[in-house]
């Protein structure tokens, strides 16, 4: 039902963005230099293909190879104790960025996408090798177990997951114009475009047989996407902003044991809608 939503508000926006009429408004004041936002997203993830290695709690090896497993995200559900807490506001999905007007309609900025990504239990095709030890008790020592496309459980005892973010670290190139300016009012309504490219840093939670790693944030991968939204300038100083995104992110360094020789590897693509209120910083001008 989310993702169905999303997708819809997704459509919209880029809807707009391809079929735009530029409106006959009045000239505004350009806005200060500087702006920066803070808000909150929600995602969704397309199905993807997890290569993971290391060594059980048994001591042998494992490489497994999970085939289009599914992931949702991780929101935080709301609590004042939490969300005005300034020791504990980052801990939800949160978007932060601050960008620089390079020409009227022009912006450069970089941020901070705070995703969280979680497989879900689920029955799949799985390719590779694991200690019997680590699925079956009283086992003979050093019994494997082996699949090629076999249908396995990821269930209890098991758990891969960026739950301290898959935070894309992400830099763009903005496109702003006026969809509406009433004369002799601060209010106005705006679009923009952007694309931008970055890297992902992770910080996985992994569980194999029951044995926990809890890995602190490691560069995994680099990400690239594409945005457009809405910002409804209450004030000369604020706006409300809206944004749609899709992209896609590849993490070929995943840490899952610490680091070891163990790993990851995975490609996702995401869909991504965020909520945020900015403000604008430095003297308004006019345009030339």
């Amino acid at each position: 039902m989310f993702f169905d939503r999303l997708m819809w508000i997704c459509v919209c926006l880029a809807g707009g963005v391809t079929g735009r009429a530029q409106l006959d408004v009045p000239p505004l004041e350009v806005e200060s230099d500087w702006y920066v936002t803070w808000g909150y997203n929600r995602s969704a993830y397309t199905t993807s293909t997890v290569h993971m290695w290391g060594t059980g709690p048994t001591g042998q090896a494992f490489d497994v190879t999970l085939h289009d497993v599914t992931a949702k995200d991780m929101p935080e559900r709301f609590q004042a104790k939490v969300y005005f807490h300034p020791g504990l506001f980052t801990i939800p999905q949160f978007n932060a960025r601050f960008g620089k007007r390079i020409q009227e309609r022009w912006i450069v900025s970089a941020g901070w996408d705070h995703m969280k990504y979680k497989l879900e239990k689920q029955w799949m095709q799985v390719n590779g090798f694991a200690a019997a030890g680590d699925f079956i008790d009283e086992v003979v020592e050093g019994a494997e177990l082996a699949w090629e496309g076999d249908s396995v459980y990821w269930g209890q005892g098991f758990n891969f997951e960026h739950s301290d973010g898959m935070n894309f670290v992400r830099f763009s190139l903005e496109h702003e114009h006026v969809l509406w300016a009433p004369r002799g009012r601060e209010f106005s309504l705006r679009m923009f475009e952007a694309a931008g490219v970055g890297i992902v840093v992770c910080s996985t939670d992994f569980r194999w047989a029951g044995e926990r790693y809890k890995n602190p944030q490691h560069i995994s991968g680099l990400g690239l996407s594409v945005n457009a939204g809405f910002r409804a300038n209450v004030h000369r100083r604020f706006f409300i902003q809206t944004t749609a995104q899709f992209g896609a992110v590849t993490l070929p360094w995943i840490r899952v044991q610490g680091p070891t020789n163990a790993g990851a590897t995975q490609e996702i693509g995401f869909a991504e809608a965020a909520f945020a209120l900015g403000y604008r910083i430095g003297a308004s001008r006019r345009p030339n």
